[in-house]
């Protein structure tokens, strides 16, 4: 498989790529622009969280636990000092070791999250979370989730592209295993995602103007 600078390396650069794109279009300003390549990049690190070793799992879980930390904070402001540093801290903990060890354990590497399905519904979902929780407008929202899904969807190609020997022209033993439609043998967690595919496409309103913008460009491009 792919090493995680090839998979940073990919994704930036592919992301830059779509990003020019975006702001070419005339919608986005260039803050929006830097957050879109953001999104892209780290979207194509997303799916090795899967991995019980990788270091992505941990700062992942880690940044979980600070906002659960935070989140007792707001929740119980009152609570003598001690017994809020000592409830923040348990937290943060129960997040970052307990769940992580929960997630490890009903996760496997190479299984749901590295199919076509999971970069389909975790694109969709940031769609509809950028939709529903920040002042952004559905053009920009959808161009977000778009870059999710591009990174995402990169990360899988490179591992199936490192799967083949090219020296010997074969195939390794992974190969099939990142770019598959869903995963059979992780069935469960390809029905979650699927699930929050379809809820994410029934809520989220088609974009107005971002369409229309991409077709000019690629068509004065192409021409």
């Amino acid at each position: 498989m792919a090493n995680f600078n090839t998979h940073f390396l990919g994704g930036a650069v592919t992301s830059c790529v779509l990003t020019s794109t975006m702001l070419l279009t005339g919608l986005f300003t260039p803050g929006q622009g830097m957050s879109l390549w953001v999104a892209g990049t780290v979207a194509s690190l997303a799916p090795d969280l899967d991995s019980d070793t990788t270091g992505i799992l941990k700062g992942l879980f880690s940044a979980l636990g600070v906002m659960a930390s935070f989140g007792v904070l707001f929740r119980f402001p009152n609570l003598p000092l001690l017994h809020l540093w000592g409830a923040m801290l348990a937290a943060f903990l129960l997040v970052r070791f307990g769940l992580l060890q929960i997630f490890a354990h009903l996760t496997e590497h190479r299984g749901a999250f590295h199919s076509l399905m999971a970069a389909v519904s975790i694109g969709l979902l940031s769609t509809l979370l950028c939709w529903r929780f920040t002042s952004q407008g559905i053009d920009f929202s959808w161009a977000l989730g778009g870059m999710v899904f591009a990174g995402y969807l990169v990360h899988l190609i490179l591992d199936e592209c490192y799967a083949v020997d090219l020296s010997d022209m074969e195939f390794k033993r992974s190969f099939g295993s990142a770019l598959k439609p869903i995963s059979i043998d992780n069935w469960w967690a390809s029905g979650i995602f699927l699930a929050i595919a379809i809820y994410c496409a029934t809520q989220l309103p088609l974009p107005h103007k971002l369409p229309n913008e991409v077709v000019k460009i690629a068509s004065t491009g192409f021409v």
